[in-house]
C-alpha cells in the first residue's frame, strides 16, 4: 500500500543521484586541484514536516562559481593564490619561465614559481574576462533531478490510485 515512505524513498534516491552526478561531472571537467570540492558535497537527512519532505545537498560555495560561463575579475587574484596554483600544478606544466629564454631555467623552483605566478597575475590584469564553455555541473543536474523527481512522484501517485481503486472494487464483491 502507498505511504509517505514510498515518496520519501523517491526523494532520497533523487537527491543521492544528483549529488553523485555533480561529483562525477566535476571530476570529468578536471576541476580537481585538491579533494576539497568533491569532499564538500553532503546530503542532509530527510525531514518530514506536516506532509512535506525536505532533503538538501550542501556544497562549498565555489562549486557554483566553477560552473559559471564567464567571470570578470575586478582586481587581480592574490599572488599567494597564484603561487599555490603553480605549486599544485607543478612548474614542469608550464612551457617556459617568464624572463628566461627557451630552454633556460631559474636557479631554483621557488624563483620559477614566483615568476610564473606573477606572469599569470598580470595576464589576468590585462585580460580580465574569463570565458569558457558551460560544464553543466550544477544547473543542468538540478534541472534533470527535479524533472525526474516530478515524474517518479507522479508514478507513485498513479500506483497509489490504481491500488486504491482495485482495493475498493474488490471490497464491493
Amino acid at each position: 500500500m502507498f505511504s509517505e515512505e514510498n515518496l520519501k524513498k523517491v526523494l532520497e534516491k533523487a537527491v543521492n543521484d544528483a549529488s553523485f552526478e555533480m561529483r562525477r561531472r566535476a571530476r570529468a571537467a578536471n576541476l580537481l586541484l585538491t579533494g576539497e570540492m568533491i569532499d564538500s558535497f553532503k546530503t542532509g537527512s530527510t525531514e518530514v514536516i506536516k506532509g512535506h519532505f525536505e532533503k538538501q545537498i550542501s556544497m562549498a560555495g565555489y562549486v557554483r562559481m566553477k560552473d559559471l560561463r564567464s567571470m570578470h575579475y575586478v582586481r587581480t587574484p592574490p599572488l599567494d593564490s597564484m603561487e599555490y596554483y603553480v605549486k599544485a600544478v607543478g612548474v614542469h606544466s608550464f612551457y617556459y619561465v617568464p624572463g628566461y629564454t627557451e630552454g633556460k631555467r631559474p636557479p631554483s623552483d621557488d624563483a620559477a614559481i614566483s615568476r610564473i605566478a606573477w606572469a599569470l597575475k598580470m595576464k589576468y590584469k590585462r585580460l580580465p574576462n574569463r570565458k569558457r564553455g558551460y560544464r553543466g555541473i550544477y544547473s543542468e543536474v538540478v534541472r534533470h533531478t527535479l524533472n525526474t523527481l516530478k515524474s517518479n512522484a507522479r508514478h507513485e501517485g498513479m500506483r497509489f490510485a490504481i491500488e486504491f481503486v482495485k482495493n475498493t472494487l474488490e471490497g464491493r464483491k
